[in-house]
């Protein structure tokens, strides 16, 4: 029981408390072009899911031996560049001969997720943690669907404000950029941070 509250424990700090987005500010680019597509949202959430998890799963055990190496700092993300390009070849082909019909587009999104620094991220915070297997899988789910949530969250206030008098100066990416600061600062705000003072 106390592994599957471990599981839960990971996934939801992940998705809430350390959101990949509002407190690492990484995948903000995708961020950004999924924030006007909000059909895309829920595919590539799925597909960057299945990315991490398979990625942590395959990682995990060669992770240790890299670990004790006194070039860990170099060594640990090369592993998981190196697993996530065998996950993207086998899900490349895996797609092309499942999903012949769509694969032009499932093609494309794949690679966006897999290769997105928040991918490689959300893989390299547990090696930094030291979580264990369950937590590591955890915290992969998590950052996937904390990634969606922060699409949606955006892309609802980037369409709010599209009926606000914006200045031209800050119409765009500027406004955008804002926005995300504020809603970064309401969650840190309200997971109990402290600013250093």
């Amino acid at each position: 029981m106390t592994y599957i509250a471990q599981f839960f424990s990971m996934m939801l700090t992940a998705l809430f408390i350390e959101n990949i987005i509002f407190t690492r500010a990484l995948g903000t680019s995708w961020m950004f072009y999924l924030a006007k597509r909000p059909k895309e949202i829920v595919r590539y959430t799925l597909i960057l899911m299945g990315v991490v998890t398979l990625s942590g799963i395959i990682g995990y055990p060669f992770r240790s031996l890299v670990y004790e190496n006194e070039h860990r700092h170099m060594l640990v993300p090369m592993l998981y560049i190196g697993v996530m390009i065998i996950v993207y070849i086998a899900a490349y082909f895996f797609i092309k001969k499942v999903f012949p019909g769509e694969f032009e587009y499932l093609g494309t999104t794949l690679g966006a997720a897999v290769f997105n620094c928040a991918a490689l991220g959300s893989l390299l915070v547990p090696v930094g943690e030291r979580l264990d297997f369950l937590s590591t899988i955890g915290y992969g789910i998590g950052t996937s669907l904390g990634f969606g949530l922060a699409v949606a969250i955006m892309g609802y206030g980037l369409s709010r404000l599209e009926y606000c008098h914006v200045p031209k100066v800050f119409k765009g990416i500027p406004i955008a950029l804002i926005y995300l600061g504020l809603l970064s600062l309401a969650f840190y705000g309200l997971i109990g941070h402290q600013l250093p003072t």
